[in-house]
């Protein structure tokens, strides 16, 4: 048998068994030399660009069937990719002379019939790019000649008759459109600052004003819109919420989970975001629960880990932890037990790696010789007063010295 088959093989056990799993789980859902990227997820539906024929091309694997499926075969680059239900958007070069020129494509995975959605002769120089999908709505951002990372942001409903209108047209230096359904979003680098228009309403609205190159990986979902923004005094980037007042005309801004590691790349989907956070020395990801008040590791793991998006309790991202980039699928991970400070702790206890196990006991944010001290000084109180599963770190079922040589052991 063949790797392809085995793989294939091992995708279709791997999605009957895993689901039944009360812990998080995480899954390979490609295996080639090439280079996977930039995966979007919608339901069962996932979707990434390809380079294994030698030009990117968009694939999707279903895990309703546990099928694999080419979606474009131009032989020049299609990128980008967003899928919302059963149709998918992305930046396609087919049309371009010389590889700089990019379109709007749709597919209908239903039809299988395409659509170009952006103008065949556009008035504003024809460079479209970095497409976002909800529903019937479609955003993206269109440059002129020359200008590739800004333009102005347009917006068409699928299924209109009308060609596509801009979002906003007091600047052209626009960019990171994202859309929940009438909802649309953008950052703009002259003007600075993250801007939102609900489409029903001709007005926009600045939600918050900041220079313009501190802000990046605008997204949305429902109420709530989540950035990158940079942190002046730990020269950092960590993740900033807006989350919209009744209006829809502002909106009350918080930092996420501040932190002195580099918070970048956010996705959103209901009370969930997940994000790329450098805090171990390499990317994790890491996500935070509205619902339980509270962050925790996504995926912890070797190598890094880049570009994630979600949909309900499933997370894809791109991962390099066997030495190219693949895409892999994850299920979020219950909400941490509560846990108090150890007594002569300086914090919280955490779970390092996401493995349910809170071995920085200090909760000094490192795993060190003084959480085995700590361990050890404290056993009768930590048996007592925390939840037993986080702090048995051998399985016994009881809080005891054998813990502390696995904590010692784990170092």
């Amino acid at each position: 048998m063949s790797n392809r088959p085995r793989f294939l093989l091992y995708l279709l056990l791997a999605s009957l068994l895993l689901p039944g799993v009360a812990s998080a789980w995480v899954l390979p859902l490609t295996n080639d030399e090439a280079n996977q990227q930039f995966p979007s997820i919608s339901g069962q539906k996932i979707v990434w660009q390809d380079d294994r024929n030698g030009n990117w091309d968009i694939y999707l694997y279903d895990r309703a069937t546990n099928t694999e499926r080419r979606l474009t075969s131009d032989t020049k680059d299609q990128v980008n990719p967003r899928i919302s239900g059963n149709r998918v958007v992305w930046e396609d070069y087919r049309n371009s002379v010389n590889l700089e020129n990019p379109d709007i494509y749709l597919l209908d995975l239903v039809t299988n019939e395409e659509l170009m959605l952006n103008l065949p002769e556009s008035i504003w120089g024809g460079y479209e790019r970095q497409p976002a999908i909800d529903g019937n709505v479609v955003v993206w951002y269109e440059s002129a000649n020359g200008f590739s990372e800004c333009g102005r942001t347009f917006y068409r409903y699928v299924d209109a008759p009308d060609w596509p209108e801009q979002a906003f047209q007091g600047s052209n230096t626009q960019t990171d459109p994202d859309v929940s359904g009438q909802k649309v979003v953008w950052t703009d680098v002259d003007l600075g600052g993250v801007y939102f228009r609900y489409l029903l309403d001709s007005n926009t609205y600045l939600l918050e004003q900041m220079s313009n190159d501190t802000v990046s990986g605008l997204r949305i979902s429902g109420e709530r819109i989540v950035w990158s923004q940079y942190v002046p005094e730990s020269m950092t980037y960590n993740i900033r919420l807006c989350a919209l007042d009744i209006t829809m005309t502002n909106g009350t801004k918080s930092w996420l989970a501040p932190r002195s590691s580099f918070q970048t790349d956010p996705a959103i989907d209901g009370d969930l975001v997940v994000w790329c956070d450098d805090r171990n020395g390499n990317t994790d990801l890491y996500l935070y629960d509205f619902a339980a008040g509270a962050e925790r590791p996504m995926v912890v793991a070797n190598g890094n880990q880049n570009s994630p998006d979600i949909d309900g309790d499933l997370v894809v991202f791109t991962d390099d932890r066997d030495g190219d980039n693949e895409i892999y699928l994850a299920s979020v991970p219950a909400a941490s037990p509560a846990v108090a400070t150890v007594p002569g702790g300086s914090g919280l206890p955490r779970d390092l790696n996401g493995d349910g196990k809170y071995e920085d006991v200090n909760g000094n944010g490192r795993k060190d010789f003084a959480d085995v001290v700590l361990y050890f000084n404290q056993m009768t109180w930590i048996g007592a007063n925390e939840p037993l599963a986080a702090f048995d770190y051998n399985g016994n079922g009881r809080i005891d010295f054998a813990d502390t040589v696995q904590l010692f052991n784990a170092l």
